[in-house]
């Protein structure tokens, strides 16, 4: 399901921020909006404030409440809104780790994303569910998140050791991009990603390596081949 920007009700909302906006400052009309009873303003308002950016910085106490807002595509926005401020939204990554906990799987890749963007300060927190999530897509997405922060991840390298020793279960007929060597491999690759600071997963990484089934698949052998010289530089 994926909501656009057109129709009567959104050309409505953009008359309100239209109105909202003639009083001054962009971000502090966009906080407002937030909190406007038409939910097309909310969504408007959210997808404003990601096109500012970082300039948007003084409106992530108003996004961390749209976090939890009644309509998903708000709090989607939102999370969205709040990735694009980056660092800055710090103060946000409690809530965003919450909804990676999301029934809607949109809304949880959101705010995957969001954490990703922001960064180091979401390091320990992201870790922190690693360790409780046994879905084996949100444990691919989060180990994709701290790979792709590189050395900054060093503090969720205990995570995701025990999250290589101890993966989420699958069905035996699950499909490939759910597979065990798929999800183990995701975490292979974060932990090459952060280098050195890995140090400590060689052993296991070589462990799965010996493994007859994980031996004979071809992408984890590459994956791990590539992770185990990444991290011996």
């Amino acid at each position: 399901m994926s909501w656009r920007p057109c129709g009567c009700l959104t050309v409505l909302a953009m008359g309100t921020l239209t109105a909202v906006l003639a009083q001054g400052d962009d971000v502090q009309a966009y906080i407002k909006a937030l909190k406007s009873a038409d939910v097309d303003v909310r969504r408007q308002a959210a997808v404003a404030l990601e096109k500012l950016g970082p300039d948007a910085k003084s409106a992530v106490p108003a996004l961390q409440a749209a976090l939890r807002d009644p309509d998903q595509f708000v709090r989607r926005f939102a999370a969205r809104a709040l990735g694009a401020i980056g660092p800055a939204a710090a103060p946000a990554v409690n809530d965003l780790v919450q909804m990676l906990r999301a029934e809607n799987r949109e809304e949880a890749e959101a705010a995957v994303s969001a954490l990703t963007k922001i960064g180091k300060p979401a390091v320990k927190p992201l870790a922190k569910f690693l360790q409780s999530s046994n879905d084996p897509q949100m444990v691919i997405q989060v180990a994709k998140a701290l790979g792709g922060m590189g050395p900054d991840a060093a503090a969720a390298v205990p995570a995701l050791i025990e999250k290589l020793k101890n993966p989420p279960k699958v069905p035996a007929k699950a499909p490939t991009e759910l597979s065990r060597p798929t999800i183990l491999a995701a975490i292979v690759e974060a932990l090459g990603n952060i280098g050195p600071a890995a140090r400590d997963a060689v052993p296991v990484i070589k462990n799965l390596l010996a493994d007859k089934l994980l031996a004979k698949n071809k992408e984890f052998r590459a994956v791990a081949t590539t992770a185990i010289k990444k991290i011996s530089k």
